[in-house]
């Protein structure tokens, strides 16, 4: 019988001067509400494996098949514990691609075992994308960093496209009619962001922050160009 290597990566930017911030993970993982940003595929029998203290406790999910959310925070946790470990374990390496320090584990399909650490990377991918941001990691490192545009209609597009999309279009356009040139700018923008203009935009504000586990506003260069009144507003539901 043929046997192949199976792996799982996860990567991290290679210039960091700091390790994963895992702790901010825990922290933001704890405010998590909605349990569908968790990615399971068989909750019952994911949950029971994370969580095995549960004593054979059925009412994992609701009668809608959703996972109960303080289950899925706990069983978060858990997968954060495992991934810290096994970045920091004999079992995992790591190799630097472009900007991409990608962390890899792995086993034979056959004839043995995949190692702790390869179904803790695999783990994480459950995790909601902003937990996995906040910690520091890539979870689209597959995308190409740059230029995704000129290799072919079927690669995704990057940040990189999109803001140079956005400067041939303002700087070879002799006249900028104002809301036509902010439409078009905003439809570049939903290719790789929320589209601007599809929320109030205190909940435009909200989701973003929620998204990318970073509250804008503390930022000294993306604060200016947030709306001052509802820069304000914002403040004020954050206290709230």
């Amino acid at each position: 019988m043929d046997a192949s290597m199976l792996t799982a990566t996860i990567a991290f930017p290679a210039a960091s001067t700091e390790p994963p911030n895992f702790d901010r993970g825990r922290q933001l993982l704890k405010k998590i509400e909605d349990p569908s940003l968790f990615t399971f595929d068989e909750p019952g029998a994911e949950l029971e494996e994370l969580l095995p203290d549960l004593n054979g406790e059925s009412d994992l999910v609701d009668k809608d098949g959703e996972v109960l959310i303080e289950y899925a925070r706990h069983a978060g946790l858990v997968i954060i514990d495992n991934l810290e470990e096994a970045l920091d374990s004999q079992e995992t390496t790591f190799l630097t691609v472009a900007d991409y320090r990608i962390y890899i584990s792995g086993g034979l399909s056959s004839g043995g075992s995949l190692t702790d650490a390869t179904v803790a990377i695999r783990d994480a991918y459950k995790l909601p994308e902003s937990v996995l941001l906040a910690m520091g990691f890539i979870p689209d490192y597959e995308q190409p960093l740059s230029h995704a545009n000129s290799r072919g209609a079927n690669t995704p597009l990057t940040d990189t496209d999109v803001v140079d999309a956005i400067a041939l279009g303002l700087g070879t356009s002799p006249e900028w009619p104002g809301a036509d040139t902010l439409n078009w700018i905003a439809e570049a923008i939903g290719k790789v962001r929320d589209e601007p203009g599809n929320a109030e935009p205190v909940e435009y504000l909200k989701r973003w922050s929620e998204r990318y586990g970073f509250d804008p506003l503390s930022s000294k260069f993306l604060s200016v160009y947030i709306d001052e009144e509802i820069g304000k507003a914002g403040e004020e539901e954050s206290e709230d």
